[in-house]
């Protein structure tokens, strides 16, 4: 026990620990699918097929305040859009096409039935200063767009650390979106065979940060190999 201007605290942590126990209950056990996540489209080709594959990652996922935060955030916009756009907006939008499944944040209508795409994207301060994954979440709102014919993409990026908002609205690439797709299949097929690509991401900061980095680091990286769960 500690205090803190003269008021005593104690060590223990009964309501964190509870916290922790729900995030815990909640988290799925890694196991093998069928579908690339459109959350994922532009990652290494490897990475993804692991994903295919169930494998287990070098670490297990700590708990992260930051992403409890994220889905605060998340919901509480999801909620605000549906009442600035009332009977206009459809949110948690589940989408599954070919080799591909995913969750849209709002689908929102305009006057003319024309779809747009809204993702919303909390970040650090670092990553809104930098914008270094504005093509990620392009590339996954396109193919969002491919699976539900909208015509325009909203990336709503927020500073969670500021609380700043940016709107970043762009027509659809149809065939980025169709190349990405195409790119799932390889890697459904790939994975449903019992193999893992090739690792299109070595070296970058992607690699730096995969949670599959340690299982891959001593295979070839040029080549689609036969997975071994070893």
């Amino acid at each position: 026990m500690s205090a803190f201007f003269g008021v005593k605290i104690q060590r223990q942590q009964p309501l964190v620990d509870a916290i922790r126990s729900v995030v815990a209950a909640k988290r799925r056990p890694v196991a093998a699918r069928d579908r690339v996540y459109a959350s994922e489209i532009s990652a290494c080709d490897r990475r993804i097929t692991f994903a295919l594959l169930g494998c287990e990652p070098d670490a297990p996922r700590a708990d992260s305040p930051s992403a409890l935060l994220g889905d605060a955030i998340h919901a509480h916009l999801e909620a605000l859009l549906k009442e600035a756009f009332p009977g206009r907006v459809e949110t948690e939008v589940r989408v599954m096409g070919g080799a591909v499944s995913g969750r849209i944040d709002a689908l929102l209508t305009d006057e003319n039935d024309a779809l747009t795409v809204v993702d919303i994207k909390t970040v650090s301060a670092k990553e809104w200063a930098s914008r270094s994954k504005l093509e990620e979440y392009v590339d996954q709102i396109g193919v969002y767009a491919a699976l539900t014919d909208a015509q325009t993409g909203v990336v709503l990026l927020v500073n969670r650390d500021t609380g700043e908002m940016e709107e970043m609205r762009f027509e659809i690439d149809r065939a980025r979106a169709e190349a990405l797709l195409y790119k799932a299949l390889r890697l459904q097929s790939l994975a449903l065979e019992g193999y893992v690509a090739e690792a299109t991401a070595w070296g970058t900061e992607e690699c730096r940060w995969c949670p599959f980095r340690k299982r891959c680091e001593p295979l070839d990286k040029t080549g689609v190999l036969a997975y071994t769960a070893d």
